[in-house]
């Protein structure tokens, strides 16, 4: 078995093992980023298995999943009262300079470029798996929710 393989299905059982976490035990906002996760990675996957091109740095579709990710994660992080969105968003952002970077520089080697994607992947699944840990088992509706709205509803009310 290659060395890519293996790496892959180690990346998807951590995706696997962290989103299921996140859809179980957090709120709306750490269901989300799951969502935003498995999702990106199934087409991603998908897009990989029907045509090896899109391994190549900075592949249109790729890129563009990689953009919908980032983009997701910094609308979460602006409409949730989590931190952890705004981290998995910069990781996102990362990723894709990442693979411009990649495209722009064609000497690297494929592997180096797909590692570098993969440590910020696992970067932005860590804070999802510490934001969903960080939640309070007993947490308030207006907490698991995590709305801006109901958070400052909640202020005022207490207020």
């Amino acid at each position: 078995m290659s060395t890519g393989l293996v790496l892959a299905l180690l990346f998807n059982a951590t995706c696997a093992v962290i989103c299921v976490y996140a859809i179980a035990r957090g709120g709306r906002p750490e269901r989300a980023g799951a969502a935003i996760n498995l999702v990106a990675v199934g087409a991603t996957w998908a897009l990989r298995t029907i045509d090896a091109a899109h391994l190549a740095p900075a592949d249109l579709l790729i890129l563009s999943i990689d953009a919908i990710v980032a983009g997701s994660f910094f609308w979460l992080g602006i409409s949730t009262i989590r931190f952890w969105p705004i981290w998995a968003a910069g990781f996102a952002g990362a990723d894709l300079f990442m693979s411009v970077f990649g495209a722009l520089m064609p000497h690297v080697p494929l592997f180096a470029y797909h590692t570098g994607l993969g440590i910020y992947a696992y970067l932005a699944l860590g804070a999802l798996a510490l934001g969903t840990l960080r939640l309070p088992r007993d947490a308030q509706p207006y907490l698991r929710n995590g709305s801006r709205r109901l958070w400052v509803e909640h202020r005022k009310k207490m207020s």
